[in-house]
C-alpha cells in the first residue's frame, strides 16, 4: 500500500471522530498546505499568471508522484483531472472526507494564487476528478 493511500485511510479514520472529525481533517490539510507552501523544497510563491501557478501546481503534484492531465487552458484557467484517487477515496461514503482533504489542494493552490473549483469527483461517482483553477482575482 503506498503512502498516499496509507494517509487516506488515516484521514478517513479521523474524519470519522463524531462532532469535530471534519474540521479536524481540514484543518491538518491547510495547515499542510501551509507548511509545504513555506518550506524551501516543496514551496511555492505567490503569481499573478496562471502559467506560473500551473506550472507550480503541478510540479508540486508531482513531488507527492501524482501526474494529472491537463485538458484545457487558457489565459485565466486551467482544467485538469485524475483517473483514480490518490488516498483511494471511490465510494459515495467517502465524499466528506474528500472535500476535506481537497482543503489542502484549495489552500496550497490559493497561496499560489489560484482558486481550486472540484466539478466532478470518484467518491461522487464520477469516473475521473476534474477541476479547474482559475487565477485568484485580486
Amino acid at each position: 500500500m503506498d503512502i498516499m493511500k496509507i494517509n487516506g485511510w488515516a484521514l478517513e479514520r479521523l474524519h470519522q471522530t463524531p462532532v469535530v472529525g471534519d474540521r479536524l481533517v481540514r484543518a491538518l490539510m491547510r495547515g499542510a498546505a501551509r507548511a509545504a507552501f513555506h518550506l524551501p523544497a516543496l514551496g511555492g510563491k505567490r503569481s499573478t499568471d496562471i502559467g506560473q501557478v500551473k506550472r507550480q501546481w503541478m510540479a508540486f503534484l508531482g513531488r507527492a508522484g501524482l501526474h494529472p492531465k491537463v485538458t484545457a487552458e487558457n489565459k485565466r484557467e486551467f482544467f485538469w483531472e485524475v483517473d483514480a484517487c490518490p488516498y483511494g477515496f471511490d465510494c459515495q461514503g467517502q465524499v466528506g472526507v474528500c472535500d476535506a482533504a481537497m482543503d489542502l489542494d484549495r489552500t496550497y493552490t490559493r497561496l499560489l494564487g489560484g482558486e481550486l473549483t472540484i466539478l466532478e469527483r470518484i467518491p461522487a461517482g464520477s469516473a475521473h476528478c476534474r477541476y479547474v483553477t482559475r487565477l485568484a482575482r485580486n
